[in-house]
C-alpha cells in the first residue's frame, strides 16, 4: 500500500503546484481565461487530496483489522469511524467534479478542511491501536527468552552496560537506568 500513497501523494503535490500556479495567475491577470485555468487546477486538485486521505484511511481501516483482529470496544469502534470517514470522502467525490465556480471550490474546501479536524484524531487513534497491538506482540514474542534467561546472563548484561563508556551524558543515564533495571529483574 506504501507504493500506492506515495503515487498519490505524487500526483497531489502535481496538483497543489498547479492550482498553486493557475491560482497566483487569476489572482494577477483576473481575465476569464486565467479564472477558468483556476477553477479548472481547482478540480484537480481536491479529488487529488481527498483520494490521498482517502486511500490511507482505508490502508490504517486494514491495517488496524489484520494487526488488531478487532479485538475490543475502542478497536471496534475507531474501525467503525474509519468507514463513517471513508464513506464520506467517497461522497465527496461526486460533489468536486461539479465545481463551477471559486467560490464552490473554496465552500467544498472549507468543508472538506473542517471534517480533517474529526478524521486526523481518528488516524491517530488507528495508528495508536495498530503500535500499541504490534508492541504487545513483540513483548510476548520476547517474553519466554526472558523468563529463561538465568541470574548469571543477566549479572552479564549488566557488567557490560557498566564497561561501556559514553561521553554523552544523556546515554550514560540511559545505561544507568538500564542496570538499574535490570538488578531489580535479580532474585
Amino acid at each position: 500500500m506504501l507504493p500506492t500513497l506515495f503515487a498519490l501523494n505524487a500526483a497531489y503535490r502535481l496538483a497543489f503546484d498547479n492550482w498553486g500556479l493557475a491560482r497566483n495567475q487569476y489572482l494577477q491577470y483576473k481575465t476569464e481565461a486565467t479564472r477558468q485555468a483556476a477553477i479548472s487546477a481547482t478540480r484537480q486538485l481536491l479529488p487529488a487530496r481527498n483520494v490521498l486521505w482517502k486511500t490511507y484511511l482505508q490502508d490504517l481501516r486494514a491495517q488496524l483489522a489484520s494487526d488488531t483482529n478487532i479485538a475490543n470496544y475502542s478497536q471496534t469502534t475507531a474501525y467503525l469511524n474509519l468507514e463513517t470517514e471513508i464513506n464520506f470522502l467517497d461522497n465527496q467525490d461526486s460533489e468536486f467534479s461539479g465545481i463551477t465556480s471559486l467560490a464552490q471550490a473554496k465552500q467544498l474546501s472549507k468543508a472538506w478542511e473542517s471534517r480533517l479536524g474529526k478524521s486526523e484524531p481518528l488516524s491517530i487513534t488507528a495508528r495508536t491501536q495498530i503500535l500499541s497491538h504490534r508492541l504487545d506482540q513483540f513483548a510476548s514474542r520476547l517474553q519466554p527468552f526472558i523468563d529463561s534467561a538465568s541470574p548469571s546472563s543477566t549479572l552479564d548484561l549488566v557488567k557490560q552496560k557498566l564497561g561501556t563508556s559514553t561521553p554523552d551524558l544523556k546515554k550514560r543515564h540511559q545505561l544507568l537506568l538500564d542496570v538499574a533495571s535490570l538488578m531489580l529483574q535479580l532474585p
